[in-house]
Order: C-alpha cells, then structure tokens, then sequence
C-alpha cells in the first residue's frame, strides 16, 4: 500500500485521523450526513449529496479508501484535542488531493456547525500546506471556493496571505451544485511562496 500521505496528522489543536476503513464507524460518518437530518448549510456550497440510507455512506467512504490505496488522497477525520470543547468528536472531514503529473495538490473540508468561528480550517489548511511541501514534493498547492461561499472565502484568504499565495483567478461555471453551474474563485501558494514565509506552525506526521 502506497505510504506518501501521513496516517495521522497532528496540529496545536486537532488531530486528523486518517480515514481507514477498519477504524471509521459507517454510522457516524452516515448520521451527521443522512437526508432530512443533515444540516443543509454544510451542502449549499459543495458538490455531494446528503446520504439515503448507510450503504451510500459506505460508497461514499470506499471511494475515498480507493483514492488512498492508489496513493492519490489522504482523507482524514478531524477530531478536536483534549481541552478543546467537542475533544475527541469529529469536526470534519478533510482530504489532501496529490495531482502527481502536475506537481500540485489542492485540498477540501467539510466542518460541522458546532465547530464554525474556531479557526480550525485555517490550522487544518496549515498542516496540510507543510505536508504538501515536506512531505509530499510538490510545487504547488491550489485551493477554491464557490463564490457565493463568504465562510470558505474569509478562511482560505487568511491562511494563503499568511503563505505569500495569491488569488489567481474566477473559474465561470467551475463546479456544478444541485444540478447548477456555479463561479468559482482559485487560489494557489507556491514553494516559493512558502519557503519565502516565516510562519511555523505545530504540525507532526506520524506513520
């Protein structure tokens, strides 16, 4: 089995579990995702359906185990430390995406409600930033939102500032949503963007 991606990332606050299927609960990625329960602001802004029953939850989780296994994605569960409120709960789910023939990775991550207004996604997007440099040898990290997104957009402007990135550019009709075309805006930071910085985070890979 490819071993490029880290099985656990830790950062200040969180730890980012990787997905495996021998340690994830199928129901606990199902329930806070399952139609008529799911909180529909975590779907208004990202390409995936809420589940309808658990065997889709258990497809959902199989495909993200195929793109580790092809050493394609890390796809972790982001659980909250001890002192934090929520220790030990999922947060969130995050997967780093490596485009190996284009020397670039780009990121995505769903949090849950509770967790909002934390910073966890601007500490989760630092740790994955190092690992896409030091740990994987890529050139490049590119990272998006839909425009209509302003969560997504305040939190990826702050931490691609604190790397020296850039916006480069409005992707028209970049994602499809619901069935709809939506505008999407493209950020991208690159090694020497991040080795122009001094920003050192907390960050620690293990296996």
């Amino acid at each position: 089995m490819p071993d490029r991606f880290p099985d656990r990332i830790e950062t200040e606050r969180l730890n980012l579990v990787h997905e495996s299927p021998g340690e994830t609960d199928v129901f606990e990625r199902y329930e806070p995702m399952r139609a008529g329960h799911a909180d529909p602001a975590a779907f208004e802004h990202i390409p995936i359906e809420p589940f309808e029953h658990p065997q889709e939850a258990r497809e959902f989780l199989a495909s993200r185990t195929d793109r580790w296994d092809g050493g394609n994605a890390g796809t972790y569960v982001v659980r909250p430390k001890d002192g934090e409120d929520g220790a030990g709960e999922p947060a969130g789910e995050a997967e780093l995406f490596a485009i190996w023939d284009r020397r670039t990775a780009y990121f995505t991550f769903g949090l849950r409600r509770p967790f909002w207004g934390r910073g966890y996604s601007g500490e989760r997007a630092d740790a994955f930033v190092v690992c896409t440099f030091e740990r994987l040898d890529l050139g490049v990290v590119s990272v998006s939102h839909t425009v209509a997104n302003e969560n997504s957009r305040r939190a990826i402007e702050r931490y691609v500032d604190r790397w020296n990135g850039q916006r480069d550019a409005t992707l028209r009709n970049g994602h499809v949503i619901d069935g709809e075309p939506r505008d999407v805006v493209q950020y991208s930071i690159t090694r020497e963007d991040y080795e122009a910085t001094d920003h050192g985070p907390d960050v620690t890979f293990h296996g």
